[in-house]
């Protein structure tokens, strides 16, 4: 019921007209908790060009990602539902002192290390709450 109702819903982030930005095909790095392994696989996203806020480490983009796409051979009803039905996210990146986006090895090592440490702390909330 959850999930139909969810289903239902407008899209919260309708009013930015995300679905109408160019798709780009990223390479999306997800980190493996229990292995303490990274692994590499391909998606589409839409994010909007210019940040809608930030904070004083990281600017934040509206970002939309389609699900991965079943692995039956009918794809026909996955892609009927479009941009406006793909999940909503929030892109963030590292700000270098200049105001940029910082794209350097640090950054992505910084955010790699924000990556485990939220699993690890994920993992000794879910301990202690056990």
């Amino acid at each position: 019921i959850f999930t139909a109702k969810l289903v239902a819903e407008e899209d919260v982030w309708a009013a930015h007209d995300i679905p109408s930005i160019p798709a780009e095909r990223i390479i999306r790095h997800r980190y493996d908790p229990i292995a303490q392994t990274w692994h590499d696989d391909e998606s589409i996203v839409k994010i909007e060009k210019e940040p809608f806020t930030h904070g004083a480490m990281r600017f934040c983009f509206r970002m939309k990602k389609m699900a991965t796409p079943p692995q039956s051979s009918s794809y026909h009803r996955f892609y009927g539902y479009g941009w406006s039905r793909a999940s909503n996210y929030v892109a963030k990146c590292y700000i270098k002192d200049d105001g940029e986006i910082d794209t350097s090895d640090e950054a992505k090592d910084a955010v790699r290390n924000d990556v485990v440490l939220q699993y690890e702390a994920a993992r000794w909330a879910d301990k202690f709450n056990a």
